[in-house]
């Protein structure tokens, strides 16, 4: 699957400049940029050569980076004999690529807030109407939940396909790609460029890896028999996947993160967002999800609870007063087709201490209490 025998001759006889401008870059430093460069491309891109950490880049997601180019958000600083473009609102910057002297700072900052303004537009048409793949890549460990609120962001907007570019370990060499879902694929680079010297990259592995990415790319093959799931090895899964929390449960090994430790006949979820990862259930048009829920109270200070539920990073319901009780919501069946596992992000940001509301002796941040969660199949496909 990794082989760059796979490759489809079609595929293979596009050239590493053609190739570059199939992606597009989020982030978080300008390694993208200069791949794209050495490979003789120059497309213009907001973020191609900026300095653009996820938590700014998901806030600016999240507002349609509202007022980025207002003139006085727009900074030019100099920074190590050149200028620099600082974009305050978010907190980004950008090289400007003119050297401290060759250009009049006033006539700099005019021209960029012009220049900020239309990447800002074509940025927002690359979202919602997505041709190409997007990169992100960091030196630090990328954690369970910033993947999910990227996802979620860019699924906010359109049907995008991610590329998380990564360092490669034991079982994925450089070169390596995997494809985890319809609008996920993980690449693995021999190395991710310092951030003190990012011209320090691995250019070999990095087109190696936007080659194989393009190649098995699952937006270019919708509707092929090409993107069609493999047969699974073993016996069709019942119709629905059923949870039941709780020290006799067997939920256990699907949560992740946000889950304080099973109770007798439920488990809380804690602090803002519990993460379940469950096996798919068979193909169907569409799914329900249901949820037998005991939401924390503590009048005045606590009077509800909300619940929002995304599942594989796109939004479905928000409950914007969750009852006591059997609650549930549609899922649309192309969320969960084509994957082995299902991920439900569920956002409680109601969470609240018993010790701080009531004068418990409870520190943990309370927000509903699960006793069951089912993911059942409305009509088979």
């Amino acid at each position: 699957m990794n082989q760059l025998s796979d490759i489809a001759p079609a595929v293979a006889a596009l050239s590493d400049r053609d190739l570059v401008l199939q992606f597009k870059s989020l982030g978080d430093n300008c390694e993208l940029g200069l791949v794209q460069r050495m490979a003789g491309a120059e497309p213009l891109g907001l973020f191609r050569f900026a300095g653009a950490p996820l938590r700014h880049l998901l806030r600016g997601m999240d507002a349609r980076f509202e007022g980025m180019a207002d003139p006085e958000y727009v900074h030019i600083q100099p920074e190590n004999g050149e200028y620099m473009v600082k974009l305050a609102k978010y907190d980004f910057i950008y090289h400007a690529n003119v050297k401290i002297g060759d250009d009049d700072p006033e006539a700099l900052h005019r021209r960029h807030i012009r220049n900020v303004r239309f990447l800002v537009d074509a940025f927002l048409d690359d979202l919602e109407a997505p041709e190409k793949i997007f990169v992100f890549r960091q030196n630090e460990p990328l954690s369970a939940a910033d993947l999910v609120d990227l996802r979620a962001a860019l699924s906010r907007f359109g049907p995008s396909t991610l590329l998380w570019v990564t360092q490669a370990c034991p079982g994925h060499p450089p070169g390596s790609v995997v494809v985890i879902d319809r609008a996920f694929m993980v690449g693995y680079v021999k190395w991710l460029a310092p951030r003190d010297n990012v011209p320090n990259l691995d250019t070999e592995t990095w087109l190696t890896v936007l080659r194989r990415a393009w190649t098995l790319w699952p937006a270019r093959h919708a509707g092929s028999a090409e993107a069609a799931p493999p047969p699974r090895p073993h016996a069709d899964p019942p119709a629905r996947v059923d949870l039941t929390f709780g020290a006799d449960g067997n939920s256990e090994p699907s949560t992740g993160f946000g889950w304080s430790k099973p109770e007798n006949g439920f488990t809380w979820s804690i602090e803002d967002r519990s993460l379940l990862t469950i096996d798919a259930p068979p193909v169907a048009s569409d799914y329900w999800l249901e949820m037998d829920v005991i939401p924390y109270m503590a009048p005045p200070s606590v009077p509800r609870q909300t619940l929002a539920v995304s599942i594989n990073g796109t939004p479905v319901h928000r409950f914007e007063v969750l009852e006591r009780g059997m609650v549930g919501c549609s899922v649309p069946g192309d969320l969960v087709q084509g994957r082995e596992t299902v991920e439900i992000l569920l956002e409680h940001p109601c969470a609240a201490s018993p010790r701080d509301v009531a004068g418990e002796n409870d520190e943990r941040r309370l927000a509903i209490a699960f006793r069951t969660i089912s993911l059942v199949c409305a009509q088979l496909g």
